[in-house]
């Protein structure tokens, strides 16, 4: 995420009806790779109440990782209990998927994708290597939460950069 982006969202909300930029900040914050942190950073160089801000991030973000979590639990669940299941591209990509959820865990993936890509790609990725929903879920809620707060907290820092 960049200043750019943030510039953008800011000077696309700013001269909206209060209303519609409450709306902006939900939909802003299910936008892959721009989350819960942008929408909250946004919201606060717009003076948006922060309880508010805070609430529309996370929701709005949490709602669209949940468009992912569970259409995708069922097919990958689909996917591991099919009669021949080693062969092919979907299973190089589950095994890949596996290497990397090895490493990093659901908690790792959930905390640190939203820094270097998406926690939308978070949450596929620990459903292909076969985590169950709640624990995507949880973990989610949690890296959701943390990222709203980060996302206010530098936007509160860069309000003053921003608004002349």
């Amino acid at each position: 995420m960049t200043k750019d982006m943030l510039k953008f969202v800011v000077e696309h909300l700013k001269d909206w009806d209060p209303l519609l930029q409450y709306a902006g900040i939900l939909l802003v914050a299910g936008i892959p790779f721009a989350e819960a942190m942008l929408a909250t950073m946004a919201g606060t160089v717009l003076e948006l109440p922060v309880v508010w801000i805070l609430l529309l991030g996370f929701v709005g973000n949490l709602l669209s990782v949940l468009t992912i979590v569970a259409p995708f639990h069922a097919l990958f669940r689909w996917l591991r209990n099919r009669p021949n299941k080693k062969s092919g591209f979907v299973h190089r990509r589950s095994e890949r998927a596996r290497e990397i959820f090895d490493k990093y865990g659901v908690p790792g993936l959930a905390l640190i994708s939203p820094l270097i890509a998406s926690g939308h790609i978070a949450a596929f990725t620990s459903l292909a290597a076969g985590t169950g929903k709640r624990k995507v879920i949880v973990w989610h809620i949690v890296s959701i939460a943390v990222y709203s707060v980060v996302g206010l907290a530098v936007g509160l820092f860069l309000k003053t950069k921003l608004i002349e």
